[in-house]
């Protein structure tokens, strides 16, 4: 059985089922507690483990041999828990028993919980890329907002860039040129880390989307206007699939691999001068607006690993590392 931990109006979870032979079990962690059950019971003869969403049968999770841990909502309490810190309370042990039991799964996930965590940390994936032999733009992460003063002006005017470290729902933030006015503000830098670059020029950006070891790289050209941040010129910009050379895609596996991911969604820029700078991989990136334009059959890639490792039924999962969080916030 095939399980994918995401939602059902993600067009991406639309797409790949459309792919898969068999219906497989979705879940979405916005469900649980309050409508969707966990039963898992231990004794010294056996051992169960069952998830049941709303109105549907019992589902034995050891028939589930691939997952696709796709996206997560927070966790969703019941209202009738009033109480904030009834409400935490509730939380933190709804928390602990779904990571347990996500952790309970011997099996291949594209990608696993604590991967996906790691993974997903910028500073680290800085580190790995660098150490791997990728170029990275020269990067201050800090607090300070001496430090952040004195690497703008160590740049000239116009080339340092501010971005965050997520882009979360409720506080989107895209990347852009630090300006006078943002000088006029540095001292705020005090209240939370800001991750300044010194500007890459641009001859074109790739998307990269790798799925247990298939690579599908796409060139990105972008109006000037949109160098700092690909994302906001899409609807104009030229989208198209390519090749990037073999060295360069032999970093990226060994960035995949470092980092345990089966899926990843990497951004890599293309200087004048021809050399690719690694900019991020996103665990549980998108890739439809890739797809969409280049015809990459990337949700067929996707349902096709999930169906191989379904039908060898393998554990795949490495369990070894910490989180300093849960993601499921």
């Amino acid at each position: 059985m095939i399980l994918i931990v995401g939602f059902d109006t993600d067009s991406h979870v639309q797409e790949v089922r459309r792919h898969l032979r068999a219906e497989p079990l979705v879940v979405d962690t916005g469900q649980f507690p309050a409508s969707v059950l966990l039963d898992a019971r231990f004794s010294g003869e056996s051992e169960s483990i069952r998830l049941m969403r709303e109105n549907h049968r019992w589902i034995d999770l050891a028939d589930v041999h691939a997952v696709w841990y796709r996206r997560i909502n927070p966790l969703g309490l019941d209202p009738a828990i009033t109480d904030s810190t009834a409400r935490l309370f509730a939380w933190s042990e709804a928390n602990e028993a779904l990571l347990g039991t996500w952790y309970s799964l011997d099996c291949f996930w594209m990608n696993s919980p604590v991967a996906d965590e790691i993974a997903l940390r910028k500073i680290r994936q800085l580190q790995v890329a660098r150490r791997l032999g990728l170029s990275v733009p020269e990067t201050l992460v800090t607090n300070d907002p001496a430090a952040a003063a004195a690497f703008i002006e160590s740049n000239d005017s116009g080339k340092v860039i501010r971005k965050a470290f997520r882009n979360i729902r409720e506080a989107p933030r895209e990347t852009t040129v630090v300006t006078a006015g943002d000088l006029r503000l540095i001292d705020l830098v005090r209240y939370t880390p800001v991750i300044f670059q010194t500007f890459v020029p641009c001859r074109a950006d790739f998307r990269v989307t790798i799925v247990d070891g298939e690579i599908f790289a796409a060139s990105i050209e972008s109006e000037p206007q949109y160098a700092a941040d690909y994302r906001m010129g899409l609807t104009s910009a030229q989208v198209t699939a390519c090749e990037l050379p073999t060295d360069v895609t032999d970093r990226l596996m060994q960035l995949m691999e470092a980092f345990d991911l089966r899926y990843g969604a990497i951004d890599l820029r293309l200087t004048p001068e021809g050399d690719y700078v690694f900019f991020e991989v996103n665990p549980a990136g998108e890739y439809m607006f890739i797809s969409s334009r280049t015809g990459q059959p990337i949700s067929a890639a996707i349902a096709a690993a999930l169906e191989r490792h379904d039908e060898n039924g393998c554990g795949c999962v490495k369990t070894n590392g910490s989180l300093a969080e849960s993601g499921l916030q």
